[in-house]
């Protein structure tokens, strides 16, 4: 991929090297492969990074990175949205986000490799991670760069949850610290002695001992809305790992097999113009069917 910055009077002074990684967020593995290439230009000149730059010059940086390690392979996609940079996906619950040792093919990088190298893209990074059992917005860079330059620039990440039990207010924030149950445990628990985690939650539905509710993120732990959730009584439909005996036995009784969740907006700054991007999903219609919803 191309690059080309003009170097605003802000940065008037600084030496290349600087500017590349701090205003265009390049990794020193790109940064290396530039230098090794003799691939940075500055005004239609090969320059050497230590190069002062002074407002107006034009930088020209051609980005080469390696192929993805799991094969591409063709797959069903719901595209959201997708630009030279970027692809947002609505991934399915059930399917598995990204390759393991365990399990290399039918994933969702798989296919978005397949459809992101038919579009000419260079690599596939996924941006945000869903657990398998959780739907909605997924969001991949098509490159390296890109990749770098979204990390921690969402702004909004907005989720979907049908939960068993019914909150005693309309709205309110959770703020428990998570950490492992054990070294080597999957599980999460709320304890003193966790990370800081923070969700707040809103109302929007309740029937028959069940809710809808919206919850943001503001932190990104590990099963965080799950574990949330679980501790203040409210599990979620269908969460086998968090779920009471109650819980499961609705569940259960619904064919619920996978937690109701879903995320379903996410706010982002794009890595090449800044600007404000929205992304959105629905969840499934058989769970807003259960509150009445369309």
């Amino acid at each position: 991929m191309v690059i080309r910055y003009t170097v605003p009077a802000s940065e008037e002074g600084r030496a290349l090297k600087n500017v590349l990684r701090d205003s265009l967020r390049l990794s020193a593995a790109q940064l290396r492969r530039l230098k090794a290439a003799d691939a940075l230009l500055v005004s239609g000149e090969r320059s050497r990074a230590d190069r002062v730059l002074h407002a107006g010059d034009e930088l020209l940086l051609q980005l080469t990175e390696d192929a993805p390690a799991f094969p591409p392979e063709e797959g069903p996609l719901t595209v959201l949205f997708e630009d030279e940079h970027l692809l947002a996906l609505d991934k399915p619950r059930g399917v598995i986000l990204h390759p393991t040792h365990s399990r290399f093919t039918g994933t969702l990088a798989n296919f978005a490799w397949a459809h992101i190298r038919a579009s000419g893209g260079d690599g596939c990074h996924a941006v945000n991670r869903l657990d398998r059992d959780t739907g909605g917005v997924v969001l991949f860079a098509k490159n390296a760069w890109a990749c770098s330059r979204l990390a921690g620039s969402a702004e909004d990440k907005r989720y979907l949850a049908a939960v068993c039990g019914v909150p005693e207010s309309e709205e309110g924030s959770i703020r428990f610290p998570i950490r492992r149950l054990s070294e080597r445990d999957m599980k999460r628990v709320c304890a003193p002695d966790g990370q800081d985690a923070r969700t707040d939650w809103r109302l929007l539905a309740s029937r028959e001992g069940l809710s809808l509710l919206e919850l943001r993120l503001f932190t990104g732990r590990t099963h965080q809305i799950r574990v949330h959730c679980a501790a203040m009584g409210w599990p979620l439909l269908g969460d086998r790992l968090y779920g009471t005996p109650a819980s499961l036995a609705r569940s259960a009784a619904m064919g619920q097999t996978m937690q109701a969740l879903w995320c379903t907006r996410l706010i982002f700054r794009h890595p090449a113009d800044d600007r404000r991007v929205t992304v959105t999903a629905r969840p499934s219609g058989e769970v807003l069917a259960l509150f009445d919803l369309p």
